[in-house]
C-alpha cells in the first residue's frame, strides 16, 4: 500500500511541477523517476528485483522480442520495449519528414486543393 501511494504522490508532483512550467519538463521528468525509483522500488517495496523486473531489459535479448511467427502474444510484464522503439522511430522519422520540408510542401499542396 506505501508503494502505491509514494507512486500517485510522485505522480501529483510531477504533474504540477509541469503545468507551473518553471523548470524544464526533462529535468522534472528524470528526477520524479528517480524519486520513483528510491521511494516506491526502495523504500515502499524493498525490492530492486522489482525495479529490474519492471524494465524487463531482459526480454530485448530474446529472439522472439524481434520476431515472431504464428499467432502474436503480449508479454504482460514490464515495459514493452517493441512500443518504445516503434514510438521512438516514428518520432524519429517525423522530425526527418520535417527537416525536408515535407509538411510545408503538404501545406503548399493543400492550398491549391
Amino acid at each position: 500500500m506505501l508503494a502505491e501511494v509514494l507512486a500517485i504522490i510522485i505522480f501529483i508532483v510531477m504533474f504540477a511541477l509541469i503545468l507551473m512550467d518553471k523548470m524544464e519538463r526533462c529535468v522534472i521528468t528524470l528526477g520524479c523517476g528517480l524519486a520513483t525509483v528510491l521511494f516506491v522500488f526502495g523504500i515502499g517495496m524493498h525490492s530492486m528485483d522489482a525495479f529490474l523486473e519492471t524494465l524487463n531489459v531482459r526480454n530485448i535479448a530474446t529472439l522472439n522480442f524481434w520476431y515472431e511467427s504464428g499467432a502474436g502474444s503480449e508479454s504482460t510484464s514490464g515495459i514493452n520495449w517493441a512500443t518504445i522503439i516503434f514510438l521512438a522511430g516514428m518520432m524519429i522519422m517525423v522530425e526527418g519528414m520535417a527537416k525536408a520540408g515535407f509538411f510545408r510542401w503538404l501545406e503548399c499542396v493543400n492550398l491549391f486543393l
